[in-house]
């Protein structure tokens, strides 16, 4: 689990001719039937959003690669729900995860074909909820259909959060380029006027201290401010 979790798929991406196919096994991967309780798709999907945001990716073709991987995920984990629900309940991952099986069943009681599209956006059953579906008898033909339309959905979901979050970054950077001695001397200095102000009687003397202060961090943050 650890070493899942510790891989760069955002390096990983960088250094592949095969993005696609990247983008495509990460959302497959994170929709397929309990994997989906360990593997970091989510994160890995965010961080491609922000790969888009710089240029390494192109919006249309990774939003497809995504919402690919996530039909193909789902609709494999409904026909393994649906074929092998006894010998399913036998292996140790579904007794380790029994809870969210059992949560699965009741979510689907109570939504029904609808469960399938809400399921996918919910954490802890997202990656048994299809398989559920398949071992209750909902109709495939209905469940490809609700899984189209939801991963539709869902792939922007987790790529676009990324994809705003790297362009706003990119249009500060456009401006202003702090370096790190600039912010923590602006911390520094902001927390030395907090205490003049906190603990010093002097209220005239407070306005003087504060705007030398404030000059002097205006001042020497501007000489590490890099206009671009």
């Amino acid at each position: 689990m650890e070493i899942i979790n510790s891989i760069d798929f955002s390096e990983i991406i960088k250094q592949s001719q095969y993005t696609g196919l990247i983008v495509f096994l990460i959302a497959f991967l994170e929709t397929l039937l309990l994997v989906g309780f360990f593997f970091p798709g989510s994160m890995a999907l965010v961080a491609i959003g922000g790969l888009v945001a710089t240029g390494y990716l192109d919006l249309w073709p990774t939003l497809f690669w995504a919402f690919a991987g996530a039909v193909v995920g789902d609709n494999l984990s409904f026909w393994i729900g649906a074929y092998y629900k006894e010998p399913l309940k036998k292996t140790r991952l579904y007794k380790k995860h029994l809870d969210a099986f059992t949560k699965g069943e009741t979510f689907f009681h109570d939504y029904g074909i609808y469960s399938v599209a809400i399921g996918r956006f919910i954490g802890p059953i997202r990656a048994v909820i299809p398989a559920i579906a398949g071992s209750l008898g909902m109709s495939g033909h209905t469940f490809f259909i609700v899984n189209i339309c939801s991963a539709l959905v869902w792939a922007p979901v987790y790529i676009l959060p990324g994809f705003f979050a790297g362009d706003l970054y990119n249009d500060v950077r456009q401006y202003i380029q702090f370096d790190l001695w600039s912010l923590v001397l602006i911390i520094f200095c902001t927390l030395i006027a907090y205490l003049i102000i906190k603990y010093s009687r002097h209220t005239k003397k407070n306005i003087a201290y504060i705007t030398l202060l404030l000059a002097s961090l205006v001042s020497l943050s501007m000489t590490q401010v890099k206009l671009l």
